[in-house]
């Protein structure tokens, strides 16, 4: 019979403790790495696992885009990236990506202002007079808004400067900008059930904003 001398059984011993340490640490490795982000992919060419984030309107409150979905409407199917609070599967953002509109006057090379409209919405909302379960009491059950945003290419974060209400019950039919400092925004308002009852039409405005270190309303005019 052969028998390990007791030198060899500590090697042995040690070679099995090392073999699992390495296996628990693979696996840990595994765990922790992110995958990479399809949104950041999609828009901005960017292998990253950084998300993109909107902030509500309460600014404490910030949801991940997460999936692309498309929103049929009378006209076409509009393709949108969106993301569903954490904790409150009621509240959602759909970001209208085709509208991303870059802004010039950088004075750094890795850094990209732009604007992008999206809609907030809360499915659980029963009228525009009931509170949001958010601490902005103002959040109907759809509100499209304006987000001024700031990309870093060096560390791939998306940063949020402001957001401005377009309009509620509103849809974006046309954006513009003039390549300086203006950008012009045409969308239409629909009447809300109570507005419908008094024969309140929809309504279509044009939106005017000044943009730089911030965005600025400067005009808000009925068209129509």
């Amino acid at each position: 019979m052969n028998v390990l001398k007791s030198g060899s059984i500590i090697s042995l011993v040690t070679l099995v403790t090392l073999s699992g340490c390495q296996y628990a640490n693979t696996r840990l490795e595994s765990q922790l790495k992110k995958e990479p982000s399809e949104v950041m992919q999609k828009l901005f060419s960017i292998e990253t696992d950084r998300q993109f984030y909107i902030t509500f309107p309460d600014h404490k409150n910030q949801v991940a885009l997460t999936e692309f979905v498309s929103a049929n409407d009378s006209q076409d199917s509009k393709p949108y990236v969106r993301g569903v609070l954490a904790d409150n599967k009621n509240y959602s953002v759909s970001l209208d990506y085709r509208n991303i509109t870059a802004l010039n006057g950088s004075k750094n090379q890795n850094i990209v202002k732009f604007i992008v409209p999206y809609t907030l919405t809360n499915s659980n909302a029963v009228s525009d007079e009931t509170l949001s379960t958010l601490d902005n009491p103002n959040l109907p059950s759809n509100s499209l808004y304006l987000g001024f945003f700031e990309l870093d290419y060096i560390t791939n974060n998306i940063t949020q400067y402001d957001q401005q209400l377009l309009g509620k019950y509103s849809t974006l039919t046309a954006i513009s900008y003039d390549g300086q400092d203006t950008v012009n925004i045409n969308i239409r308002q629909y009447p809300t059930e109570t507005d419908q009852n008094k024969n309140v039409r929809s309504s279509f405005h044009d939106l005017t904003f000044k943009v730089g270190e911030e965005m600025t309303l400067i005009e808000n005019v009925i068209v129509e």
